[in-house]
């Protein structure tokens, strides 16, 4: 069993459905949370509703737009922590369903670096943190159905399928440093339902269960 309750991690975006489920969650379990979310109201309220689990989360309020924002990302974290054994980065925009060329040249370089660029940034600054732990992970949800390409999702599909391609390249070139990023599938979501496609019917899915399977497969908690 995955030792929750030694454990410190981030989840970036935890103020969306998926991540405020997941700080939930980890909460209960007994981790060490550092939840980081664009609206500050967003996070205080998610801050106390994690505090009645007796639980309180250290708050990052920050746009991952801004580049200003990765300058300080480290030694705000290192001040208070001396590691880091996970990070969740459920961080993405998906503006709406259009044809790729249906973008502003600004447009689309600001979804470019919501849905990519931040990926690798935030490896990049809080790398030196996840090296001091036994464990580290790097955890990122995928839908196959959308990183294979899926007409009309443009750059949502794009960068599902972008960071599939880095998490492959950064574990074959730091296997010796034991940090290991995971890409965990789920199914579809829409509106914070989840749904599945089955011939052709859909079928409703519990929440509770796919939170379950977020957290299982990426902790290998069987």
């Amino acid at each position: 069993m995955y030792p929750f309750a030694n454990s410190k991690g981030i989840i970036f975006g935890a103020t969306g459905f998926l991540g405020e489920r997941l700080a939930f969650d980890l909460s209960q379990k007994g981790c060490t949370l550092i939840l980081h979310g664009k609206s500050v109201s967003k996070l205080n309220k998610l801050d106390s509703k994690i505090k009645k689990f007796n639980s309180s989360p250290t708050l990052i309020h920050g746009d991952l737009n801004n580049a200003n924002f990765y300058k300080d990302l480290y030694n705000s974290i290192n001040s208070r922590f001396n590691q880091i054994d996970f990070i969740f980065n459920l961080v993405g925009k998906f503006p709406r369903l259009s044809p790729l060329t249906n973008f502003s040249h600004a447009e689309w370089s600001e979804l470019i670096e919501i849905n990519i660029n931040s990926h690798w940034r935030i490896i990049k600054e809080l790398e030196p943190l996840l090296r001091k732990s036994s464990n580290p992970k790097i955890i990122f949800l995928d839908n196959k159905n959308i990183s294979n390409g899926k007409p009309f999702y443009n750059i949502f599909s794009i960068s599902k399928a972008m960071v599939k391609i880095l998490a492959k390249i950064y574990n074959l070139e730091n296997n010796r440093l034991n940090i290991e990023i995971k890409v965990i599938e789920i199914p579809d979501l829409k509106n914070g339902i989840t749904l599945v496609a089955q011939g052709n019917r859909k079928k409703n899915l519990d929440m509770s269960k796919i939170i379950k399977k977020i957290i299982n497969d990426s902790f290998d908690n069987k």
